[in-house]
């Protein structure tokens, strides 16, 4: 739990100890009459026994009687000192702020209205809310959206210090006054006792008392000033306390106030855009709310703020976290962003098209619509297509028609925010990098122009795809690949069976029967799958050339492991070839047998493939038209009995899926069954074993989907190459809004030699038409030159283009890379506010519904918070033990007080000759 702000003070108690063990009137009773029964006895006896002397002695010899009664009555009630600490833990607020993908929808329904996380932004960055609600409250900002936990952003606030320093030097400089001012009170009772001496001695017997009674009394009050400060500052000598220099602490003490007076770390945001744009695929409110309550004391938690559109659709019930925050007593204080109106509008939400195609091949372009409003609209949408000559803007950012209309259907789309897809098919004509689009002709009274387009860049490839097959024996995987391969028209296709026969037949356009040994002959490669192959066929020169092939000529390799040669070069130490071998893998391989977590072999049962969040990004595992359907595919797969023994992945791979038989867990963590990385300008995937045929039996159509998509994705290093002078590439060539991309670069000079700079410039072309600037830097621990990376977040849905220039103007080569982007369908699927339930977290906790509507003003919103969240703070007492060493002092000052006071009583009565 996150402890809440404290700030504590010391403050020192006297309390008569044995006051708080007395019980019952009667007691007191008794004590109360005891005393005054022995003063009145005190006053009525010295009365009588000096009734022959002047007033000024008789009353000196009763105060100094009943001075000494009053110490013994002192010293009976047990005066103690114990310090204690008053621990003031801060109010706090938490302010919750939705991050899911519905928050870029429009705030409000009208034109050009900012997103819903911009005016959050706004409330947050533009304002004095925080900064007003710090001044009395602990404030933490955390962001939420399809992760469990939310993310902390911000911390201010509840520092409640308190200046105790200064109070006490002060009160030691009064302290040392009054020990002086005693002290000079001790000196004056000596003064006038050896004065009302010279007098007696003289004979003016009668004066003598006028000079005694002011004695006793300054001896009293000097002795109780001195001796009273002494005990207080225990710590202190007597010529400290009259010099006044100030007490050093104790560490004991320094350690208390450490451990006590602790504040958690501020935290700042600098650009709010940035750190709440939204980004999540889900909306988890009730996970929310739960985990802050989790992490906060209800009993100072203020409120919780919540900044969302109300629309919960992931994790926890968001009913079960509010009555939790019901129980703690914990309010909740929703501000409703979006509009309770659905607005009238048309969308293109996704736009799904090939980013390579070949010649004559017909390919699917797949769109997404989605409409809002009072009812369905039946509406027209156009096909488009012509050539991305980069002047595809408008003077507002707006998407041109790159091209005329090829084709147009007219469909219906609901108003219920659901989901309808559309279908066109289109034939390339000319090689080349093109662009296509699909645009809505919308309806009158359509609230936003700019969603009525959305554009996609493909490229039409006329040469074939080049691939080697490597296979130790003829597996069923293997045949299976070979077979899909062949029939491929877009693949020219070799195959390397090494337990194959002279004169063997083979489905493929040529069979060889040794890896290439030239460079000419293997750089003509795009591919390489291996399945389980006898590396020690391969000589150690060829290696070399397969290393050269990935790094630097953009070679897409497919490690397929399988049980026979996989578990032997892997426990071979002397070979050289050996760290070569293991350098292309994503994975650091296990040495050790199955026993021992070297994997396994004839498993008995089939056990699914756990795929990663990185999996549902990999669009080589969509297999079917959807990535949802896909998944649902995968879950309907029965498995794969077999895994080759893994370690761990290498530092930058990509981790897609694992063996989920959790007997096979190690150091918690399931074998690795799915993994790629980058090897220099190529690109290398690996599985765990050969059983991916298994696939079939959902459809045979799923398994050649997942292969062809996968030889393609690990070839588009080579394929999509712009120059001969680097490769410019990118992890996900399709991802969703939120999703970060990783860049990767591999370059050279005019010479062709590795490039060696500090960093190398790239555009980013987003969708809006908006272009920033990316920094590539050098790969740090990248063995080879010339390698630079970098990454950046995808904020919105369309197509992203990378451009990176390389060469002066005379000899100009742009390298590009372009990313589709789009929205999980889930998050568009309800685009207006829940006001009904935001309103029930507000009623059922006690707190206050805000929902921010188009004439809604920010300033409102923060008066109605800043009034509605009251500080709660707590105060917590934690006593100390008596202090020993005042205890010491002061029964030293009573007994000095008491023998004094004696004394002066002895001397006095031995003078006037009293019994």
């Amino acid at each position: 739990m996150n402890d809440s702000a404290t700030s504590g003070t010391r403050q020192i108690i006297y309390e008569f100890a044995r006051a708080t063990s007395l019980e019952g009137w009667w007691v007191w009773a008794t004590i109360v009459a005891v005393i005054a029964l022995v003063l009145f006895g005190c006053v009525r006896y010295y009365r009588r026994d000096a009734a022959e002397l002047n007033p000024p002695v008789r009353w000196t010899l009763i105060l100094l009687r009943l001075t000494v009664v009053i110490g013994l009555v002192f010293f009976f009630f047990d005066l103690q000192r114990r310090t204690q600490r008053l621990v003031k833990r801060s109010s706090e607020v938490a302010v919750l702020v939705d991050t899911s993908q519905s928050m870029s929808l429009p705030a409000e329904s009208t034109p050009s209205a900012q997103s819903r996380s911009q005016r959050a932004a706004e409330l947050l960055g533009k304002t004095d809310l925080l900064a007003k609600l710090s001044a009395e409250h602990r404030v933490s900002v955390y962001a939420f959206d399809a992760q469990s936990e939310p993310r902390l952003l911000e911390t201010r606030g509840g520092d409640g210090e308190i200046d105790a320093a200064s109070e006490q030097a002060e009160s030691q400089v009064g302290a040392s006054w009054l020990a002086l001012m005693g002290a000079f009170c001790l000196v004056i009772t000596a003064v006038l006792s050896l004065s009302s001496l010279a007098v007696g001695a003289s004979g003016r017997a009668a004066t003598v008392g006028y000079l005694l009674f002011p004695a006793a009394i300054t001896m009293i009050l000097g002795t109780l000033l001195l001796g009273s400060i002494y005990a207080i500052r225990s710590e202190e000598t007597l010529s400290q306390i009259l010099g006044g220099s100030a007490p050093a602490t104790t560490d004991s003490q320094d350690d208390a106030d450490q451990e006590t007076d602790t504040d958690s770390p501020v935290i700042r945001v600098t650009d709010w855009d940035d750190e709440i744009a939204a980004a999540g695929a889900q909306s988890r409110v009730g996970d929310a709310v739960r985990s802050v309550l989790g992490d906060h004391d209800p009993s100072t938690l203020a409120g919780i703020v919540l900044l969302t559109d109300g629309q919960a659709n992931g994790g926890s019930s968001a009913t079960a976290s509010v009555a939790q925050a019901r129980r703690s007593e914990v309010a909740l204080y929703p501000v409703g962003l979006g509009s309770s109106d659905a607005p009238v509008n048309v969308r293109i939400v996704d736009l799904d098209a090939p980013r390579r195609v070949y010649p004559g091949d017909k390919f699917a372009i797949s769109g997404v619509l989605q409409a809002s409003g009072p009812k369905g609209v039946e509406v027209e949408v156009q096909l488009l297509d012509g050539l991305d000559d980069g002047t595809n803007r408008g003077p507002n950012d707006e998407i041109k028609a790159p091209g005329d209309v090829l084709d147009s259907q007219t469909i219906q789309v609901a108003n219920d925010g659901t989901l309808t897809g559309i279908r066109f098919e289109l034939e390339p004509e000319s090689v080349g990098r093109r662009r296509l689009a699909i645009r809505v002709i919308a309806p009158s009274g359509d609230q936003n122009k700019r969603d009525d387009i959305r554009d996609a860049r493909y490229e039409v490839v006329a040469r074939k795809l080049r691939v080697l097959l490597v296979a130790g024996g003829p597996t069923r995987e293997y045949r299976f690949v070979r077979n899909l391969l062949y029939r491929d028209k877009s693949i020219e296709l070799d195959a390397w069976l090494q337990t194959g026969q002279p004169g063997m037949s083979q489905d493929a356009d040529k069979v060889l029967t040794e890896f290439p040994q030239t460079a000419e002959e293997l750089f003509e490669y795009d591919a390489i799958a291996m399945f389980d192959p006898d590396w020690t066929a391969i000589n150690a020169s060829s290696m070399d050339m397969l290393d050269r092939w990935l790094a630097q000529q953009a070679g897409g390799m497919v490690l397929v492991a399988g049980p026979v040669y996989h578990p032997r070069w892997s426990r071979l130490r002397t070979d050289p070839r050996v760290s070569k071998i293991s350098g292309f893998f994503p994975v650091n391989v296990s040495t050790r047998g199955p026993l021992l977590g070297g994997g396994r072999q004839g498993g008995e049962n089939a056990w699914p493939i756990e795929f990663t969040p990185e999996a549902r990004r990999a669009e080589f595992l969509w297999i079917a038209d959807r990535p949802e359907a896909s998944f649902e595919i995968w879950d309907r797969f029965g498995g794969v009995y077999d895994y080759v023994g893994i370690k761990s992945a290498k530092p930058g791979a990509k981790v897609y899926g694992y063996f989920s038989d959790p007997t096979t867990e190690l150091a918690d963590s399931l074998p690795i069954y799915m993994a790629s990385q980058f090897y220099g300008a190529g690109r290398v995937f690996f599985q765990g074993s050969g059983e991916i045929w298994r696939l079939r039996g959902e459809s045979d159509a799923y398994f050649d989907s997942y292969y062809t998509k996968l030889i393609r994705w690990v070839s588009e290093g080579r394929l999509l190459r712009d120059s001969n002078r680097g490769v410019l590439l990118v992890d996900n060539s399709r991802a969703m809004v939120g999703d970060t991309i990783t860049v990767r670069a591999v370059l050279t000079d005019e010479q062709f030699e590795p490039l060696d700079v500090a960093e190398v410039p790239a555009k980013l072309l987003a969708p809006s038409g908006r272009i920033s600037e990316i920094t590539l830097a050098p790969l740090k621990g990248e063995p080879r030159a010339g390698t630079y990376g970098g990454r950046f977040v995808v904020r919105e849905a369309g197509s992203y283009e990378i451009r990176l220039t390389l060469g002066d103007a005379l000899d100009e080569q742009v390298l590009r890379q372009s990313v589709q982007v789009r929205l999980p369908t889930i998050e568009l699927e309800r685009p207006k506010r829940n006001d009904e339930e935001l309103a029930q977290y507000a009623n059922v906790t006690g707190g206050k519904y805000l929902p921010i509507d188009a004439g809604t003003n920010n300033d409102s919103v923060v008066t109605s918070l800043l009034a509605s969240l009251q500080p709660q703070p707590q105060t917590t007492v934690l006593p100390g033990t008596p202090d020993q060493l005042f205890n010491e002092r002061r029964n030293a000052m009573l007994l000095w007080l008491i023998a004094s006071v004696l004394t002066m009583e002895w001397v006095t009565r031995r003078l006037h000759r009293l019994a």
